[in-house]
């Protein structure tokens, strides 16, 4: 596989020329732990390692040997079986995706409807109790776009059942597939009950996610 410049070679010891370290066997040519551990449980050299005199020698296989092994049955049976198991997980955590995302879409969300003054003062005073470094503080001469905002913010963290129905899926898969479901719901949710913030509320749909800490898509 070609590493392009973004992706400069990977530092070997001198004289390693025609070896392979293991980062090479996984990420160029697919090989797993367990097929390391399997095939080549002994490294044909063993070298100083580049990043740090204190660290570990470095193993290197004979590219020749690798090439060998990849051509027995054995290692192709062991291969195959490999991608059999990967794509099996991947059905099962896709089908756990669907799962929490059809959950989210369920859930029963609701919003405590306040008058427009009322909200848009308890918005500022909540933006301003939380005020970060280098931010100047709202008020009503704020200018629109910015109020809406930090309403939309707002209500979606303070007035909502947001961060309740998202702790019903901490450690679940899907949770970020989930989260986004969610947010989207809720954003609708504010935009039926204070129209005037349905710009916003579509705006920040396509906004990318701010996901919880350890959430991942």
């Amino acid at each position: 596989m070609a590493r392009g410049k973004h992706h400069p070679p990977r530092p070997k010891p001198a004289g390693s020329e025609g070896m392979l370290i293991a980062g090479d066997l996984k990420k160029d040519r697919g090989w797993t732990d367990t097929q390391i551990k399997t095939f080549l449980p002994e490294p044909d050299q063993l070298a100083r390692n580049p990043f740090s005199r204190k660290a570990a020698p470095m193993k290197l296989y004979a590219l020749a040997r690798v090439l060998e092994i990849e051509a027995s049955e054995e290692y192709r049976k062991a291969r195959e079986a490999s991608r059999t198991r990967q794509l099996a997980a991947r059905e099962r955590a896709l089908a756990k995706k669907k799962e929490a995302v059809a959950v989210a879409e369920a859930l029963p969300l609701r919003i405590n409807p306040e008058p427009w003054p009322v909200v848009q003062q308890q918005a500022i005073e909540h933006f301003n109790r939380r005020l970060r470094r280098g931010q100047s503080p709202a008020g009503p001469r704020t200018v629109q776009h910015r109020l809406d905002r930090l309403t939309v913010n707002y209500l979606r963290h303070q007035q909502t059942s947001y961060e309740t129905e998202l702790r019903a899926f901490k450690g679940v898969i899907g949770v970020g597939e989930a989260y986004l479901v969610v947010r989207n719901r809720i954003l609708d949710l504010i935009a039926a009950t204070y129209p005037n913030l349905r710009t916003e509320c579509e705006r920040q749909k396509f906004e990318e996610a701010d996901l919880p800490d350890g959430v991942t898509l």
